[in-house]
């Protein structure tokens, strides 16, 4: 009876090692095949960021019984949503040929208080239009009434959804870019135009699925590149510059 309880534990202790050991080997072929799958859906946002043109694309990553099935969808927003921090550049693309009638809408709060100095005070905007000649146009907006301080315009006109203020821009067909920097304070900025935009964000949607249906997705967003806000104070020149 002895010899029969030990052997009855040991083959119980065994089965339990044998058990735990098909189940690491499972896990850690699961955790390999995830990884796979989402490395593959990563290829998909990379082949999309390589070539951001709107439309549904296919692709294989891997050969034979590891080929894994992506596809990714590229998407276009025409217009321009965000929280820039103080003294970043928020930046719309237009170079279309079209003259735009540009609604910006930005900040949120009160006015309460507000003096010309960072921290409290709702954000003004540093606005900078440039053509396809290179000629550049500058706008100065303040959200609350800072013009004894910093000479620029005070605008009072009230945004929708939550924004403080709204200000109506002008552009015409040969204007390219127009750069736009909150000075005093962060700000949540929207851009929309009329008539529509360029596409200004792009929605990439990737999705990848193995063999064995294990599936992964990634979303991402991509605004047009702008250039650092440095580069508002930087002089260029196609030949020496003689001071």
């Amino acid at each position: 009876m002895i010899v029969l309880l030990v052997v009855v534990v040991a083959l119980g202790f065994g089965l339990s090692i044998i058990s735990q050991s098909v189940t690491d080997v499972e896990i850690a072929g699961q955790s390999e095949e995830s990884a796979r799958v989402f490395n593959a859906a990563e290829a998909g946002i990379e082949n999309a960021l390589g070539n951001l043109t709107i439309g549904t694309y296919y692709i294989d990553v891997g050969e034979d019984e590891a080929r894994i099935e992506v596809n990714y969808e590229v998407t276009g927003e025409r217009f321009l949503e965000g929280v820039y921090s103080e003294n970043d550049v928020a930046m719309v693309v237009l170079g279309d040929g079209v003259a735009h009638t540009l609604t910006i809408e930005w900040a949120d709060g009160d006015c309460t208080g507000a003096v010309a100095e960072s921290g409290g005070t709702p954000a003004s905007l540093l606005i900078t239009v440039i053509n396809s000649d290179n000629e550049i146009t500058r706008y100065g907006l303040n959200a609350c009434a800072l013009h004894g301080d910093n000479d620029m315009v005070d605008i009072s006109d009230s945004g929708l959804d939550g924004y403080l203020r709204t200000y109506s821009l002008v552009v015409t067909d040969i204007d390219e870019l127009v750069k736009i920097r909150p000075i005093y304070n962060q700000a949540k900025i929207r851009v929309t135009g009329a008539p529509s935009l360029p596409v200004q964000v792009y929605g990439i949607d990737s999705r990848a699925q193995s063999p064995t249906l294990e599936s992964k997705a990634i979303q991402v967003s991509r605004t047009v590149p702008a250039t650092p806000a440095i580069f508002d104070y930087v002089l260029f020149s196609g030949i020496n510059i003689v001071q």
